[in-house]
């Protein structure tokens, strides 16, 4: 029998539909106040050895989440791990990753940031700030503004995020030019060209995304002569990484009025310091990592965990299976 660690909310969700395998497993729960329980018996335990973790995010933004970091990392007996995020560059995930024999990633947060991504273009397109500056003062007065349709989308990093962004872009009569290192055509991108030629499509681009993980080499990459190469009226996004960013340079484009408006749900630092001039810049919206909070990504990735559940306790290859040397220094 398999022990395996999940948090008393994703087993609320998860119980009837364990009922099949519950004889294959004892599974082990995580309050919020940082006790651990065996479901079946419900007797608090401070043996925490699990072979199977969830790490769905009711863990990882638990107020207990420190307490479910150390329990993974300390257990002898990590066999399988199953991330709700698609990456591993964080620093927290590499070093459970470590720890695991067997790793696995999820990739169902690319619909709620896709989502995101049109909200926070659509505001722009339509003159959110102007509308909400105008109610402000009173001022009834009608704002020219733009449309998805017929607009140029730059797509930064094109895989499942990019992907699902440009089916809705394309959908609402967009075009997609979709950068990454691997040619050939993909759903929702009129053309997929390689990361090289993102100096030469900057120009003709209205929104411009960047999804794209942090490495050594996409450090800092929109930078100042990123921005210079951007049009005046276009939106900067960015649903990557912080450190991809120039803070600063971005700031200094954007007093210079190139490009437009950005929108961030990332920032180097996080949370993000309270002398940030992120946070009253009149030309920067910014949320605070949450694109993925939606229960629909709790749903998305509560039917990852079971269907690689499935597949771990029928000795079946496990989907979005990491490499190791992801995780080598």
């Amino acid at each position: 029998m398999k022990t395996c660690l999940v948090h008393e909310k994703t087993y609320a969700r998860l119980a009837p539909r364990l009922k099949d395998v519950e004889h294959k497993l004892d599974v082990l729960i995580m309050t919020d106040e940082g006790r651990f329980y065996h479901a079946g018996s419900r007797v608090v335990t401070d043996k925490v050895e699990p072979d199977i973790v969830f790490g769905s995010l009711d863990c990882f933004f638990s107020p207990s989440a420190r307490e479910f970091i150390m329990a993974v990392l300390q257990s002898d007996r990590l066999d399988w791990f199953q991330s709700p995020a698609a990456g591993v560059d964080n620093a927290v995930l590499k070093s459970i990753g470590k720890a695991s024999k067997q790793y696995t990633t999820n990739h169902t947060q690319a619909e709620s940031m896709a989502e995101w991504a049109l909200w926070s273009a659509l505001d722009f397109l339509r003159a959110g700030p102007a509308h909400r500056a105008q109610q402000a003062a009173r001022e009834w007065k009608r704002v020219q503004s733009r449309e998805i349709a017929g607009s140029r989308w730059l797509i930064v990093g094109y895989g499942s995020i990019g992907e699902a962004v440009g089916k809705r872009v394309s959908a609402l009569g967009g075009h997609v030019t979709g950068l990454r290192r691997s040619p050939g055509p993909a759903p929702g991108a009129h053309e997929i060209l390689p990361i090289s030629v993102l100096p030469d499509e900057l120009p003709g681009a209205d929104v411009v995304l960047l999804c794209v993980p942090h490495t050594a080499e996409t450090e800092g990459m929109a930078n100042a002569d990123f921005f210079s190469r951007m049009k005046p009226d276009a939106l900067f996004m960015n649903l990557g990484r912080g450190a991809l960013v120039d803070e600063e340079a971005l700031v200094a484009a954007l007093d210079a009025g190139r490009p437009a408006y950005a929108a961030l749900d990332v920032t180097r630092v996080e949370p993000l310091p309270e002398d940030s001039p992120l946070w009253h810049h009149p030309k920067i919206s910014i949320t605070p990592h949450d694109s993925t909070q939606t229960n629909g990504t709790l749903l998305r990735a509560d039917e990852t965990f079971l269907d690689n559940l499935h597949r771990y306790l029928n000795d079946e290859p496990l989907r979005h299976l990491v490499d190791r040397k992801a995780f080598e220094d």
